[in-house]
């Protein structure tokens, strides 16, 4: 289906208000693909294209549909435009360069040397918690994955610097989605475009500080920040600094974020089913005897496993991604133009009945006898550009979760308005209030109100 004229303004507005709905509509209306012509660029048409088979040709064909910057282009010159051009909108060649030079950190077994680490931070954070007291489960697992990423992706022990360096990223991010639908582009004090460009220079400053700090240690960390500061200025490869802070932004912003959503999601999902709770409490304290946990010993609970998997499936981080032919190219029988968007939706990919049946229900068992195809489910994207931290994330998600469940009882706060909104992450818009109690098994689901109920059937 391809949508032109006032039909093509109607459908823009409204993926720009709510992308998730608006998708989700198109999907029904018109089918798995559907062509929007650009109202502002007439050359530049956006295809939304749903479903394993174009995710499969898309990110198969990484030197053909390459990804851009994760954040809007910016003035020319701009600090802006330089951070948004770290290793994730980096392609080709330059992108596999990168990749190669800081995966180190993010291997299996650098991942297992620190998760002694991220079970010392987790207790540091968890130590906060007071039973019969009332949390932001959010705030609290953005706070834990900020200073993981900062501590182990940066080397960094300053917890209140990483927490306001994560805060600054965070707000850069949520301010260049307030003014992607405002479509006032212009440098204007109080608006939402001029905040976004005025946080990116504090942003530079407060790496540049960062970099300059790592020097003064003269300590050969393992870090990847460590790795980028000796590979610049061993003069390996030809990366700039201005390269180096943008890959540091990006990696640590992702990090951070991308984990904190998928932490909250997964445990206010459990806290949802109640019996889901129960047996895996009861398999973690069969199997976790001792803390802190060894990765071997978190992969070695299958249960775990597929709750964390269903959590990623249901509510991915990333819910959907876009891709840019670089000339012109096919894509299952639909001739696309460069200067083209391709939109893949992670979060409609996962909810085909055909591959998961009963796709709108938290179903943690469907995963103890079930595979599907990378490009059926795709948290973490796929193909050769698979996210870069998977291992790290997964181990990440599991030791906080069963940490979690091992000293503490989460309820959601009855009446609290949960609702899901995508900027750049998968997010909980007024985040999401949890009641703490100690662990005593008495696992209880909370009425909750919001659009949550339009993702997930937490009927049971």
């Amino acid at each position: 289906m391809v949508l032109g004229g006032l039909a093509s303004w109607r459908w823009f507005g409204r993926f720009l208000w709510d992308p998730l709905t608006c998708i989700g509509e198109m999907q029904r209306r018109f089918g798995p693909m559907t062509v929007l012509g650009n109202p502002v660029a007439a050359r530049q048409r956006l295809i939304m294209a749903i479903g394993e088979r174009y995710n499969r040709e898309v990110l198969g064909q990484p030197d053909v549909f390459r990804t851009g910057g994760q954040v809007m282009p910016g003035p020319r010159g701009s600090t802006h435009r330089r951070m948004r051009l770290g290793i994730l909108a980096m392609n080709g060649e330059q992108h596999r360069s990168a990749r190669r030079m800081m995966q180190g950190p993010f291997q299996k077994p650098a991942v297992s040397a620190a998760v002694g680490t991220m079970a010392q931070l987790t207790d540091q954070v968890l130590a906060g918690w007071r039973p019969g007291g009332t949390i932001d489960l959010y705030a609290e697992m953005r706070k834990l994955s900020n200073w993981l990423a900062a501590n182990i992706l940066f080397g960094n022990e300053d917890f209140a610097a990483s927490l306001r360096l994560g805060e600054t990223i965070h707000r850069w991010f949520t301010c260049d989605a307030r003014a992607r639908k405002t479509f006032f582009w212009l440098n204007v004090p109080g608006t939402a475009y001029s905040q976004t460009l005025r946080l990116a220079e504090q942003l530079e400053s407060d790496l540049k500080e960062t970099i300059a700090r790592n020097r003064r240690t003269r300590t050969p960390g393992s870090d990847v920040l460590s790795i980028l500061i000796r590979a610049l200025d061993s003069q390996q490869g030809s990366m700039t600094e201005t390269e180096l802070i943008a890959h540091a932004v990006i990696l640590y912003g992702a990090s951070f974020e991308t984990t904190a959503n998928a932490l909250a999601w997964t445990l206010f999902l459990v806290a949802q089913h109640p019996q889901i709770a129960a047996d895996l409490h009861d398999e973690i304290c069969a199997r976790l005897a001792s803390w802190p946990a060894s990765r071997e010993q978190l992969d070695e609970l299958p249960l775990l496993d597929a709750v964390v998997r269903e959590s990623l499936r249901l509510l991915p981080p990333v819910a959907y991604s876009f891709r840019m032919p670089v000339c012109d190219a096919d894509l299952a029988g639909l001739a696309v133009r460069k200067g083209d968007r391709v939109l893949l939706s992670h979060f409609h990919t996962h909810r085909n009945p055909e591959v998961f049946p009963d796709a709108l229900h938290f179903r943690p068992s469907r995963w103890f006898n079930f595979r599907p195809s990378p490009y059926e489910y795709m948290p973490f994207s796929a193909g050769p550009r698979l996210c870069l931290g998977y291992s790290f994330a997964l181990a990440e998600l599991k030791l906080v979760v069963a940490r979690v469940m091992q000293r503490f009882r989460l309820q959601a706060v009855a009446g609290s308005r949960v609702d899901a909104v995508v900027r750049l992450t998968l997010q909980p818009q007024q985040g999401l209030p949890m009641q703490v109690f100690a662990q005593d098994r008495a696992f209880e689901a909370a009425p909750v109100t919001g659009n949550i109920h339009t993702m997930v059937d937490l009927g049971g």
